[in-house]
C-alpha cells in the first residue's frame, strides 16, 4: 500500500497495477485513488472492463490508442479472472506496453505462478490487500472518529469491532450511521441549550 501511496504522491506511475486480495474496501479505495491521480475527471481516456468476458485483443487495441489531450490512457479491469485463466497474449503485451497507458487490475484471486502475474510484477506493482488485523482496524477507526471531531475509547472501539466484524466496508457504513446519530444528538442538545437561554 505504501508503494502506491508513494507513486501517487510523486506522480511517477507504473504502467500496470494489480490490486488483489480479500479486502474489497481497500481494493476500491486504491483503485479510485489511482484512477483519480492518473487521469483525474477525464472520462474520455478511461476504459472499464468487468467480468470474465474480457477480450485480450480488445484490451490491447485500446491500450495501443494514444490518449486524447492527456498524458495517459487508463484501463481498469475488474474481476476478470485473467490471473486465474492465464492470458499469455496480455502477459506478453504488458512487457512491451507503451508509457502512455496505465492498466489497473482489481482481482479477488490470482495465481502467482502465472505468466500474467509475473509480467505485472516485472513492469508494475502487484499489491495484496487482505483482511486487516485488529490493531490496524483500531487505529483506522480512531482516525475516522478523530476526523469527525469525536472521541471513542479503545475499549469502546474493541466492542464496536466485536459487534460489526472486521470487514472494512461494513465498519465504514456502521461508523457513518454512528456519526449521523451523534450529529442528531448534538443538534438536539444544541437546540435544548438555545431554548434555555
Amino acid at each position: 500500500m505504501k508503494t502506491i501511496d508513494e507513486d501517487i504522491k510523486s506522480g511517477q506511475f507504473k504502467t500496470v497495477y494489480l490490486l488483489y486480495g480479500d479486502e474489497a474496501y481497500l481494493k476500491k479505495q486504491y483503485k479510485d485513488k489511482l484512477k483519480k491521480a492518473i487521469c483525474g475527471d477525464d472520462t474520455m481516456n478511461l476504459s472499464y472492463f468487468e467480468g470474465k468476458d474480457c477480450n485480450a485483443k480488445e484490451i490491447i487495441g485500446i491500450a495501443e490508442t494514444l490518449p486524447f489531450f492527456a498524458e495517459r490512457r487508463v484501463i481498469v479491469l475488474e474481476d476478470t479472472g485473467l490471473f486465474k485463466s492465464a492470458s499469455p497474449e496480455l502477459a506478453d503485451y504488458i512487457k512491451e506496453m507503451p508509457d502512455t497507458t496505465s492498466m489497473i487490475f482489481v482481482e479477488a484471486e490470482v495465481d502467482k505462478r502465472g505468466k500474467l502475474y509475473k509480467a505485472v510484477q516485472a513492469k508494475g506493482r502487484a499489491v495484496e490487500l487482505g483482511r486487516q488485523d485488529d490493531a490496524m482496524l483500531i487505529r483506522w477507526i480512531a482516525g475516522s472518529v478523530k476526523k469527525e471531531n469525536k472521541q471513542m475509547a479503545e475499549g469502546v472501539i474493541r466492542h464496536f469491532l466485536m459487534k460489526v466484524g472486521t470487514d472494512m466496508e461494513n465498519i465504514q457504513k456502521e461508523l457513518e450511521k454512528l456519526f449521523c446519530y451523534t450529529c442528531v444528538g448534538d443538534k438536539l442538545c444544541q437546540d435544548k441549550q438555545e431554548k434555555r437561554v
